[in-house]
This record gives C-alpha cells, structure tokens and sequence, in this order.
C-alpha cells in the first residue's frame, strides 16, 4: 500500500503543476492597501480627546506578489520601516477582476455554491475594495450559500503554516457570513478528497468592510493543496473582496502604542513585493491625559464692605498645556474649624445656614474661553466662620480640562509657608506639594523635584528642575566609615576640633551646652547614634562649624527660635516636637545645612501673621562645606551643599 501511493505520488506531482501552469500569472501592478485600528476605537475623554494611550495596528494586504513592508512614522519624527515576508497570494483572481462568461458568478477561477433559487450571485462594481469588483451575495432564505476557487485551488505542502484572510462587508445578515478552509488531496483511485481545516471568524449584522483572517495548518498528511469557500447562512447580503493565502501563520501587520500627550498624525503606506508603492495614508488623533496642574498664584483678601474679616474671597490659577481648561466646570467647596470635612454652608455668607457636607459650590470666576492654557479661578464671597487663623480654614478648588482630565487643590488659607535663602538648593526626592503660598517667592536658587509636582512653592530666579535623577543619598553608617575614627562625648558637646560620637539619644540643653560654646572658635562632625533633640538654641562663632549625622530623628522644641548648624539625618525633621493644636509657636530660624529623609514643619503663626511671615526660615550657608571639608570628604561635601 505504502509503495502504491509513492507511485501515485510520481503521477499526480506533474498534473498538479499543469493544472496550476495554466493558470494566469499577472504581473503585480497594483500596490498594497493599509488601513489602521486604533485601541480604544473611539476616543474616551471628551471632545474627542484620548485620555489614555493609544494602540495603533497597521494591517497590509496585497493581492499579488504580497506585502514587503510597512511604512510609518509619528507626527514629524523618523520613518519606521518593518519588513515582511511569506506574503506571497496564492489565491486565484482574488479581487474578482477577471470576468469568465463561463462561470455562474461571472468571474474566472471561483464558482458559486449552493444553487437553490434562494439566493444570487454575481459581480459587483457598487461596494469594493480592491480595483473596482467584489462578488455579492443576496440570499433570501436558509442554508448556507457560497462562493469557492476548489476547481483552481492553491498548491500547498502537507503541515504547512498558512494564513487565510477575505474582506466582508454585510447588510442585515441574520445568521452569520465567514469563510471555511478546505485541504485538497487525492484517493488511491485519483479521485479529489476535500477535508475541511476550520472555519474563520463571523460577522453578522450590518459591518463596514472588515479583514478576516484565520491561521492553519495543512494538516492533511497527502495534502497537494487548499481553498477557501466563502458565504454566509441564512438571510442577509455579504460582498466579499481581497481573498489571499499564503505561508505565513500572521498577517501583515505591525503595532505600536502612542502614549505622549498632544495632536499626533500618523503616516503609513505600504510597499509590495513587486515594489509597488502605496499612496500615504494619514490618521490624526489627540491625547490628554494629564490633569490640569501648576497651581499657583493664591490669595485670599476681603472684600471692601464687610460684613466680617473672616467673609473672604478666594483665588489661585491653575494650567492646563494639551487640551486647556474647559468652562463651566470649575467648583470649591472648604471646610472651617467648625466642620472637619469638606462641603458648603447652604448661604455661603452665614454660618448659621445649614452646612452641607461633600456639596461642591459654584465660583464666580472672571470669564475665558474653553481650551485655555491658564485660568485663575475665583470664589464666591465665603464665611469662614471666625478669625482663629492658626487653624488652618482649606478651600478646595475643583478644575477640568476639555478632555475630561481633572485634578483638585486644597489651599490654607494664612496658613503657615516656608522660605529658604542664601542661593542654596532646594531638593525633593518627590514633589513640592504646599498646603498654603508665600506671598512672595519661597526660595532664591534652583527647585529640584523628583517628580513634576511643584504646587505653590517658587523661585525668584525662576529656575525649577522637575523628575530629577537625583544624587546618591549617603547613610549615617556610610558617613560614619568615610571618616576618622571618632572620640566617643557623654554628657557635654566638645568645643574643640575633632570628630566626635554619642551612642545613644542626646538633647541639647542648657546643662549639655557648655558655657563659652556658641563664641569658641572650631570645626567638628558629631555622630549622633540615636536621635538628636534641640530644647535650646544654638548658635556659632562666623568662623565655627559644626555638623550633626544623626542616625534617628532630629527634634526641636517649640520654644526654640533658632539654630545654626549643620544637620544631617537617616530620618525625620521635626520643628516642633511637643506642640498641640491651638498652640503659640513663633518663626524658627535655621542657619547652616539641612538634608533629611523627611521634614515635617509643624509651626503656625498665630493670627494672620503667616501672610507675610514665614513658620520656618532657612538661610543656606556655605561655610560648612568649607570649614568641614578635611573632616567629611570632598564627595560628601558636595553632597550636602546639593541636598
């Protein structure tokens, strides 16, 4: 048996190849067509913007010597080219140009199936893709009816990996149309078997012109080639156009994401095999997905009739660079010491109205157009209720961009602000996100943050550096090991130069400070193994320095008004330790170098004293990194004077 199909084998090899010989070959003229999907389809913000990425496939398809590449580039930048191969069309006639008087659907090579005067079949100049030609099909009753090339079928090896794919467009189709995949192979008698290999993905309905595709095995062990029978069941009209196959399990396509905000156009075009060139193609789409941000500019001020010094109103701006701010949008809402979470008070000019928790309040802010980069937004007239200032009274302002992109900021009204002179940096691993502005600049250097939120916090110079990289952050114990062995204190500070350790907690105080400290004349790096806490100011000699690396926390009382040192720590800041809410706390000034993993600045002026007033005063000094240098080394010197 096994020698009687190798024999046959020899017999049907040469008919194979005169029955495809005769088939037309036709010189590729036409170029590919492309088209693009994007992910989401629609966009989904409003106004036609995108608040998300967008995912971008290019599909390719050529009838003839098959895709070689696909072309395309991003708004004005480089032109990305992906090439492609096994694209080769095996299908016959497969945009149904070549008419055949001879052939029920009047077109060479393909036939119609099912002849049960239920449905018609024929070319169609109307409805098309490819040239100028589709098939439709208009069936008016059940069962499936179809169109099929298995009198010409494609020459195809057994298992081979091969992609089948057909344009549909439907009207009112109640069942479903696609297409079936046929191996062809031979009997022992050379009688044609066909088996079928699958069926593609259905559309029903009424559809725009769409590719379907389906990948396949030959999985037929004899196979000497495949079709494909395209149709649909039940009622409904199908037009089909552009049948390939060829020997690839993947179509001719290639992906890629756009996720920068802004217009974007995409350009493509395709090139076959042959070295057609397609026409370029563009789409053009716009994304926005970053909130309205850069608050800034606050104010709250009085009106000039009264009733109170507590009715005031509220004001900020707010920027929005992609799709600008939208109208009709904007709102606040606050909260009072009187009520801890946010809302309005029913008549916003009383506080003895109802308050109404989580409601949003119109503002009155002076009119712009929709879709401008900046907008300053303005409230109402508001009764904040008394004039306890040292409790911070919050409105939260409410901006939307066009896209539908939104973001909120609370202000403190007079609530406490900080500010750093003398031209040293001011860095963040994170963002600068102050609860209250300065009414005037916070800082007269560089604003360097790790990410690119600066809110209410700015520089005279104007000099700000958002998602830094940073520097390397050294550790209590890395400083400790850059160094020289260090004299071990106990009760007292040394007032000598030196390099210095406590192991364990130290305050500074009254008895811990010796007389004569703050006029001695000398250079020291103190390593504090514990926490270091401040209940007494500190100050030097001009020519003195002194710098604390503290592997704890760093705590000062809220009677302290100043210190003037060095500070560095593993862990957090605190500027006033022991305070409880409605206590009086004063400006604390700090003089020298500060670097830690956290500050938290815990003073409020009384009053409204914190309008011009700051709660912590930081002057950059540089002398530290001078006087200290043969103490701490170069690399961590540089380090502290950046931090």
């Amino acid at each position: 048996m096994n020698l009687r199909k190798t024999a046959l084998a020899v017999i049907v090899l040469p008919l194979l190849f005169i029955l495809v010989s005769q088939q037309p070959v036709f010189a590729s003229k036409v170029p590919p067509y492309t088209t693009l999907t994007k992910t989401p389809a629609i966009p989904n913000g409003l106004a036609d913007w995108y608040i998300t990425p967008v995912n971008i496939v290019l599909a390719a398809t050529d009838l003839d010597s098959g895709v070689g590449s696909i072309n395309y580039k991003i708004d004005s930048g480089s032109w990305i080219t992906v090439t492609k191969s096994d694209t080769l069309n095996l299908a016959p006639n497969p945009s149904f140009e070549i008419a055949s008087s001879g052939s029920s659907i009047n077109t060479l090579y393909w036939e119609a199936g099912l002849q049960d005067g239920l449905a018609t079949y024929g070319r169609n100049t109307l409805n098309y893709v490819f040239d100028s030609t589709s098939i439709k099909i208009n069936s008016a009753g059940a069962g499936w009816h179809s169109i099929n090339h298995a009198v010409s079928y494609s020459a195809a090896n057994p298992l081979s990996n091969m992609l089948a794919e057909v344009w549909l467009k439907t009207e009112s189709v109640l069942g479903n149309a696609y297409f079936k995949i046929f191996a062809v192979s031979k009997d022992i008698n050379d009688n044609f078997v066909y088996t079928e290999l699958g069926q593609s993905p259905t559309v029903n309905g009424t559809t725009a012109w769409a590719k379907i595709s389906e990948p396949f095995v030959v999985s037929v062990a004899d196979a000497i080639g495949v079709y494909i029978e395209v149709g649909l069941e039940g009622a409904g009209i199908v037009y089909m156009d552009g049948a390939t196959i060829n020997n690839s399990l993947k179509s001719a396509d290639t992906t890629f994401t756009v996720s920068t905000d802004g217009n974007h156009i995409i350009s493509y075009y395709s090139v076959d095999r042959s070295g057609n060139i397609e026409p370029v193609q563009t789409a053009s789409f716009k994304i926005d997905q970053t909130p309205p941000t850069n608050w800034r500019n606050s104010n709250a001020y009085r009106g000039v009739f009264g009733p109170s010094d507590h009715h005031l109103y509220v004001t900020t701006m707010v920027d929005d660079t992609t799709s600008g701010i939208s109208t009709l949008t904007d709102k606040f809402q606050y909260h009072t010491d009187r009520n801890p979470e946010f809302g309005s008070f029913a008549d916003l000019m009383s506080c003895a109205s109802a308050w109404q928790p989580n409601t949003w309040a119109p503002l009155i802010s002076p009119p712009f157009l929709p879709g401008v980069v900046t907008a300053t937004l303005l409230s109402p007239k508001t009764d904040f209720c008394d004039s306890n200032w040292k409790i911070c009274k919050t409105v939260r302002f409410y901006a939307e961009d066009l896209a539908g992109n939104s973001s909120t900021k609370d202000l403190c009204i007079n609530g406490p602000w900080i500010k750093l002179r003398g031209g040293g940096l001011v860095g963040s691993r994170l963002g600068i996100d102050m609860l209250s502005e300065s009414s005037d600049n916070n800082t007269d250097s560089v604003i360097e943050a790790g990410n690119s939120e600066v809110n209410f916090f700015t520089s005279t110079k104007g000099w700000v550096v958002k998602n830094n990289t940073g520097i390397k952050d050294y550790t209590y114990l890395e400083l400790l090991e850059s160094t020289r062995t260090p004299i071990e204190i106990f009760n007292t500070l040394p007032t000598t130069d030196g390099v210095y350790i406590k192991n364990g907690d130290f305050t500074i105080s009254a008895t811990s400070l010796p007389n004569g400290y703050g006029t001695s004349t000398f250079k020291q790096v103190v390593f504090i193994n514990g926490n270091l806490r401040f209940d007494k100011e500190i100050t030097l000699a001009p020519s003195s320095a002194v710098l604390f690396i503290v592997s704890g926390d760093v705590e000062i009382r809220k009677t302290v008004s100043e210190i003037n040192c060095a500070i560095h720590t593993d862990g957090t800041f605190y500027t006033a330790y022991d305070t409880d809410e409605g206590d009086q706390t004063g400006t604390l000034k700090l003089r020298g170098v500060f670097v830690a993993n956290k500050f938290i600045f815990q003073r409020t002026l009384q009053g409204t004293d914190n309008v011009e007033d700051p709660s912590e005063d930081f002057t950059y000094e540089p002398r530290y990194g001078n006087l200290l240098r043969e103490y701490i080394g170069i690399n961590a010197v540089r380090w502290l004077l950046t931090e």
